[in-house]
């Protein structure tokens, strides 16, 4: 079987606004409206722009995908906010093929986001949904107002509670 490293993969992947521009005119604009409610307290906002180590985000994932428009565009968020972060897409198909042998994970759940330091060093990694979405009990009680992007703040949380214990 052909293996690629996390460092290949990155560089194979493609620029955010690359995945947003392959989508239909509807996923493009859905993003444009998760961006705008992200919503960071100060707390998170300046722990992000103060960070000083490189980050890299692998992003296994694509604009079609309800759970990828809202996560991938806090991700975006994080790199507005701070040079030092980076992300690369890679397809779902590449996900499956490559990055779940690497971080030995089996029917992973996308988007599946790998969270790496500057030598492709893994951190961490976000599997769909923030933990308050995966936890509770009744999703179909939550849907609505997770795909309207009322959990986008936990999102950024989980993802900062793997960034910010990289020394």
């Amino acid at each position: 079987m052909n293996q690629m490293t996390l460092k290949e993969l990155y560089q194979v992947g493609y620029s955010f606004e690359t995945s947003v521009g392959e989508g239909s005119k509807s996923e493009r604009a859905r993003i444009a409206k998760n961006s705008s409610r992200i919503v960071l307290d100060d707390e998170l906002t300046n722990n992000i722009m103060s960070f000083d180590k490189e980050i890299k985000f692998l992003v296994a994932g694509e604009i079609w995908c309800p759970d990828y428009q809202l996560n991938g565009s806090v991700i975006k968020k994080f790199i507005d906010l701070n040079t030092n972060f980076d992300m690369s897409i890679i397809t779902m198909s590449r996900g499956k093929k490559f990055l779940e042998p690497i971080l030995g994970i089996e029917n992973a759940k996308y988007p599946l986001i790998v969270v790496l330091d500057r030598n492709f060093n893994i951190l961490g990694s976000f599997e769909e949904r923030p933990e308050i979405v995966k936890n509770s009990k009744n999703f179909d009680e939550i849907k609505l107002n997770y795909y309207k992007g009322k959990y986008l703040t936990n999102s950024a949380n989980d993802i900062w509670s793997i960034i910010k214990n990289h020394k």
